[in-house]
C-alpha cells in the first residue's frame, strides 16, 4: 500500500512541478508512514519529516485546542460572551459587540465576514493581534451573530488574544508550553526566525506554470490563525493525540470530551458538511472525515482525520498559488485517503501542464494584440486620419470602453473574488500581474486614442473655420 502511496506523490510532484511535500500517516498511537520528497530551496536541500513548514490554518485547530484546555481549567466558557475576557473589545455594531459569544468565534459563527478575514492575511504583519483586532471597533457583520456560517480568520485572531487574557502569558509561549512540548512537537515553532535556525524549508509560488521561491511577510499578528510552524513528524505526534481522547506518549493535552468536543459538527456550511472547532466534517461513503487544509501565499498544508479507523494524514507543500489549488494541489491528501480505503484516486479531466500551456498561450495574446494596437495610435499623426461620422462615433465608443472598463474591473473583481488587491497579488500572483498589466495598457492605449481624437477635432475645426464652412460638429 505504501508503495503506492509513493508512487502518487511522485506522479503528483512531477505532475504540479511542486518543489517538495512531507507526509505523516498515523494509526491508532503510531506513526506509520513518514516520508518527505522533493527539494527544501534552490540549492537542492531534501525535504525530510523533520523540516519546518508553515501549516496556515492548520494553526486554528492548535488555537482552538488551547481554548478547549482552558475551558477545562475553569478559565474559559464557551457561551460567555467575548467582552467578559476583553472588556474593550468592539465591531460597529455595539449590541452585536456584546452578544458575540466564544462559540461563535470557534465555529465561525459570529458574523464577521471571509472578506474581512482575508484583509488580515494581505497585512505586512507589522502590528501587533491587540492592535489588529481593536481595528474591527470599523468593522461591520455581514450576518447577524450566530446565524449562519462565515469562514474568517479574523474569528481566531480574536481566539489568540482570548488565550492571553486567560492564560495570562503570550499565545506563543502558551501554545509552546502546553501543545508543541508536552506532545515532544521539537521541530515547531510560533516564530519565522526559531525556525530558520531549525532549517525551515522556502517557500515557492507558481508563475505560469513554474514554482519560483517566494519572499513574502510573516505575519506574526495572525498567528493564531494561519502562521504556526511544524514538521510532518510532529504533525502525526498532533494527529495521534486527537485519534486518542487528547493523550500522546502517555501525556494528556485534554480530555476524552474535550476532544469530542472539539469535533462535534455545530455549523452547518452545506448538506453534509458542517464546521466544528477548527476541523471541518464530512463524509465519505459512510466514513467520517475530520480535515482542514491551511495555505499562505507561498505554503499548502492538508490534514485528515478517520476517527472511526483510527487513521490520519498531514501533508505539507512549499507551494502555493490560488488557481494551482484549483487543479490538484487540494486533491492530494484525498487521493491519499482514498487509497488508504483501497479506493483509486479520481483522474483529473485536465492536467495541470496541459492547462498550463494552454494558458500560457491565451495569456500571451492580448497584450501582444494591445501593445500593437497602442504602437500603431502613437506612430500615425492626427493629420493621416480621414474620420467619417461613424468613424469617429466607434472611436469614442473604443475610447471610452477601454477607460471604464479597466476602471470597472479594478473595482469588481474584489468583489467577485471575495478579496482585496493586496491578497490576490499575494495569492494568485501570476494572474493579477497579467490583468494589472493589461488593464494599464488599456488605459494608456485610451488616453492616446483620446488624445489622438482631440487633435483631430482641433485639426479639423481649424480647417473649416480657415475655409469658412459651417459643419455641424463646430
Amino acid at each position: 500500500m505504501f508503495t503506492r502511496i509513493e508512487q502518487y506523490l511522485v506522479g503528483a510532484l512531477q505532475g504540479l512541478r511542486l518543489p517538495g511535500l512531507a507526509i505523516a500517516i498515523v494509526q491508532g498511537e503510531r506513526v506509520i508512514y513518514l516520508s518527505g520528497f522533493g527539494k527544501a530551496d534552490l540549492t537542492g536541500r531534501p525535504i525530510t519529516p523533520q523540516t519546518p513548514f508553515i501549516i496556515g490554518s492548520l494553526s486554528k485547530s492548535f488555537t482552538a485546542l488551547a481554548i478547549m484546555q482552558l475551558v477545562e481549567a475553569g478559565r474559559i466558557e464557551l457561551d460567555a460572551p467575548v467582552q467578559r475576557y476583553l472588556p474593550w473589545f468592539r465591531i460597529q455594531d455595539g449590541t452585536a459587540s456584546s452578544q458575540m459569544t466564544v462559540r461563535h468565534l470557534l465555529t465561525h459563527t459570529s458574523g464577521i465576514s471571509r472578506y474581512v478575514g482575508r484583509q488580515l492575511l494581505a497585512a505586512k504583519g507589522a502590528k501587533t493581534k491587540e492592535q489588529r483586532v481593536r481595528e474591527l471597533s470599523r468593522v461591520s457583520l455581514t450576518k447577524p451573530v450566530g446565524t449562519a456560517y462565515q469562514y474568517s480568520n479574523t474569528n481566531y485572531l480574536i481566539l489568540g488574544l482570548l488565550i492571553e487574557a486567560a492564560s495570562s502569558q503570550p499565545y506563543e509561549s502558551y501554545i509552546q508550553q502546553h501543545i508543541f512540548t508536552p506532545l515532544q512537537m521539537n521541530h515547531s515553532f510560533t516564530s519565522e526566525g526559531e525556525a530558520r535556525r531549525d532549517g525551515i524549508a522556502v517557500g515557492y509560488r507558481w508563475w505560469f506554470g513554474f514554482p519560483l521561491p517566494a519572499s513574502v511577510p510573516y505575519l506574526a499578528d495572525a498567528l493564531p490563525a494561519a502562521f504556526l510552524i511544524s514538521s510532518a513528524e510532529d504533525m502525526a505526534h498532533y494527529l495521534i493525540a486527537h485519534l486518542n481522547g487528547g493523550r500522546y506518549s502517555g501525556v494528556s493535552l485534554l480530555s476524552p470530551a474535550g476532544i469530542a468536543e472539539l469535533h462535534r459538527p455545530q455549523a452547518e456550511i452545506t448538506a453534509g458538511n458542517a464546521y466544528a472547532m477548527g476541523w471541518h466534517v464530512e463524509s465519505h461513503d459512510g466514513v467520517t472525515l475530520l480535515r482542514h487544509g491551511g495555505e499562505t501565499a507561498n505554503w499548502r498544508g492538508e490534514m485528515v482525520l478517520l476517527p472511526e479507523r483510527q487513521i490520519g494524514i498531514v501533508l505539507l507543500a512549499n507551494a502555493n498559488n490560488g488557481l494551482v489549488a484549483q487543479l490538484g494541489l487540494d486533491r492530494i491528501a484525498p487521493g491519499v485517503v482514498r487509497l488508504l480505503l483501497r479506493e483509486q484516486p479520481p483522474k483529473n479531466r485536465l492536467t495541470f501542464k496541459l492547462f498550463y500551456a494552454a494558458l500560457d498561450v491565451v495569456l500571451f495574446v492580448p497584450p501582444v494584440l494591445q501593445v500593437r494596437s497602442l504602437r500603431r495610435l502613437a506612430q500615425r499623426s492626427y493629420r493621416e486620419v480621414r474620420l467619417k461620422r461613424r468613424q469617429w462615433i466607434t472611436q469614442m465608443a473604443l475610447c471610452l470602453t477601454e477607460l471604464v472598463l479597466p476602471m470597472s474591473l479594478y473595482k469588481r473583481i474584489p468583489k467577485w473574488a471575495d478579496a482585496p488587491w493586496p491578497l490576490l497579488r499575494l495569492y494568485v500572483p501570476d494572474l493579477t500581474s497579467w490583468l494589472s498589466g493589461m488593464l494599464a495598457l488599456s488605459f494608456v492605449t485610451s488616453i492616446t486614442r483620446g488624445m489622438r481624437l482631440v487633435l483631430w477635432f482641433a485639426g479639423r475645426r481649424r480647417q473649416y473655420r480657415k475655409r469658412k464652412i459651417h459643419h455641424p460638429f463646430f
